[in-house]
Formats: structure tokens, sequence, C-alpha cells
């Protein structure tokens, strides 16, 4: 019974002077949970013809994560330059999608290509969710040259960090 006392008194008197045990607090999350990774499905393709690029998002965490995506893989930003480092032409669903304007107009998009299919799952520790997008639907490629491609997303875990990929090199020929 003394030493029940004893303890009580003990750790009454780490809580006074603020030495408590810690109480399980996360602290906020600084690194990203995934990476992603993109390639060219085709390395030089014809103008005119679609653009695909293969992107890998991998759970880079020691644990699940909760993953919401949009089917056809628009939940991702993308970023595409020409040789110059000048943005190329964005399509009319580019234009809204990329955000590369302050205050875009929906108006200038159709409504079917504003509605999408969103898929909640979870992506297990170490493994890669992988898709292919058309890159050609968000941005004008038909003017022979080199354009750089980069995809961009918000961290499923911390929407305040954003995830870049690889920057990666298609050449459009006439």
């Amino acid at each position: 019974m003394r030493l029940l006392g004893s303890w009580i008194l003990f750790s009454a008197t780490l809580g006074t002077l603020g030495i408590a045990p810690a109480q399980n607090s996360n602290p906020p999350q600084t690194q990203p949970v995934i990476t992603l990774n993109i390639s060219a499905v085709q390395k030089s393709i014809k103008a005119g013809s679609s653009v695909q690029i293969r992107v890998n998002l991998k759970n880079i965490s020691s644990h699940d994560i909760a993953l919401v995506m949009e089917v056809k893989g628009r939940d991702c930003r993308v970023d595409v330059r020409d040789a110059d480092g000048k943005l190329a032409p964005e399509t009319k669903l580019g234009y809204v999608w990329n955000g590369h304007v302050a205050s875009p107009d929906p108006s200038r998009v159709s409504p079917q290509d504003l509605t999408g299919n969103l898929v909640y799952g979870t992506l297990k520790a170490g493994e890669t969710q992988s898709w292919q997008m058309d890159v050609s639907k968000l941005y004008e490629l038909k003017q022979p040259g080199r354009y750089t491609i980069q995809v961009e997303r918000k961290d499923p875990e911390n929407p305040s960090i954003t995830v870049k990929s690889n920057t990666i090199t298609v050449t459009v020929t006439p």
C-alpha cells in the first residue's frame, strides 16, 4: 500500500512539473507519403496524334493510405512546355483543368469533360498505382517540336504538400 501511495505522489509531482508522459499527438506531416513517376508511352509522336503518358503513384510510407482518384487520372495537374520553356497552348479542357488561369470560365468546356468518376481505395505501404493519361486532351500538341511534361498532385495525407513527378521529353514530328 505504501508503494502505491508513493507512485501516486510521484505521478502527481511529474504532472505538476509538466513532465507527464506525452499524450499521443501527431505532429504535422512534412514529408509526402507518395511519389509520382511518369514515362512516355511513345517518345516520338506524329503531330495531331494522341500523346499518352504512364503515371505511377507509389505509397512510400510505412502504412496504408486512403487514396481518392479520378478515373481518367485528371486529379493530377499536368504541365507541358515547349523547347523554350513556354507553356504549350491548352485545349478547352486544359484551360479549366490545369488551373493556369486565375478565374477559369467553365462555359468554355463541354459538360461531359467536367464529369468524372472518383475511386476511393487504400494503397498499401510500398504499392504502386499506375494509369495512362492522354496529355493531348489538355494541351494542343500539333506543332512539331520537343515538349517537356511533368505531373503534380497533392499529397493524400497533407494537401499543403504538392508532389511533383520527374520531367520527361516527348518529340512531336511533322
